[in-house]
């Protein structure tokens, strides 16, 4: 009796490949997919019902495609998502993207071919296209911190863009015009978004913002390193600074304590996300909190149902975030 290995070797694709197609869990290019067909025709092979049946009474599998693991931000995501697997006795699988476009490809495919009906995934790298195509294919996919109008639905994001506003806006409050904004190396729409706030409220302001206030780098606690010694090096007398995150925070923090710039007399900092280690950092910092937990918690209810094939009630599922004021910010007015 013929097996899948076999008609993968036949079709010249690998085993998942072959998988996606019997399950139609995912996107297949045609032309793969007419190949696969042929094979599965020539062997006379069949999907195993007894082996799908008996997967289903194996109870509902929930997904998590999540970023980096070690980045507290992704923790809070997971806490939220094994909240609901817990509480809905789901079983919980959970892959890493890495910030790869093909890494998360391959991590969706792994977790639709063990199974699993219902994923709450944050995909940052790859293509609107990519990731409009596996939601056709997989109805319980629900994206986090992504938009897309085509399946806005399925999405629970964070309005970045007023976030951001609101992050600027009160270092401006606070008298400091010369605002350094700290970001992410990495082309994805959180970085954007951000951005666009931030010189929404510059602009708002009076103030035009030169090339060199940006600094990109990768957005961990390296990078905050990083960031801080080109800030300190750039020959502009800035007097705070808007970061991507908490934790290229506390590497710009880190960094400048090493230089003896006292802070925040010399150099204010307002982060974002207010992940615990915020309130622990010298001075506590002031950030933007970022509920993602609970976003994370909706969208895993949200799949589930989706999965489910269950009636939804309306709902919003654009969240926002809040200015957590501790003690990182200099009022120089």
């Amino acid at each position: 009796m013929a097996t899948m290995k076999d008609v993968a070797h036949r079709a010249r694709v690998s085993v998942a490949t072959v998988s996606r197609v019997i399950n139609n869990t995912a996107y297949v290019e045609p032309g793969t997919r007419e190949r696969v067909e042929k094979a599965m025709r020539e062997f006379n092979y069949h999907r195993n019902s007894a082996a799908l049946a008996l997967a289903k009474r194996c109870g509902s599998m929930l997904g998590l495609l999540t970023g980096n693991l070690a980045d507290p931000f992704f923790s809070l995501l997971a806490r939220g998502v094994e909240k609901v697997a817990r509480k809905k006795e789901a079983k919980l699988m959970v892959c890493s993207g890495g910030h790869q476009a093909e890494l998360e490809k391959s991590a969706l495919n792994f977790l639709i071919n063990q199974g699993c009906e219902a994923i709450v995934a944050h995909i940052s790298r790859m293509s609107d296209a990519d990731v409009l195509r596996y939601a056709a294919h997989t109805p319980g996919l629900v994206i986090i911190n992504r938009y897309f109008p085509a399946i806005a639905n399925r999405c629970i994001w964070l309005d970045n863009i007023s976030a951001s506003q609101t992050a600027t806006h009160y270092l401006l409050q606070n008298g400091h015009h010369r605002i350094a904004y700290i970001t992410s190396d990495l082309p994805i729409d959180d970085r954007r978004l951000r951005l666009e706030g931030y010189y929404a409220a510059m602009a708002n302001a009076g103030i035009t913002v030169p090339g060199d206030w940006i600094i990109s780098v990768p957005f961990n606690e390296e990078g905050g390193e990083q960031a801080a010694e080109k800030l300190l090096n750039s020959g502009t007398h800035f007097t705070a600074a808007v970061t991507f995150n908490d934790v290229m925070a506390a590497g710009m923090m880190r960094y400048l304590h090493r230089r003896k710039i006292q802070l925040p007399e010399q150099l204010s900092i307002v982060g974002f996300d207010d992940v615990v280690m915020s309130q622990y950092l010298s001075p506590p910092l002031t950030t933007v909190h970022n509920p993602v937990e609970k976003m994370a918690q909706r969208a895993a209810n949200l799949a589930l149902q989706l999965s489910d094939k269950k009636e939804l009630l309306p709902q919003v599922n654009m969240f926002s975030a809040e200015l957590v004021i501790r003690d990182s910010v200099f009022s120089i007015k």
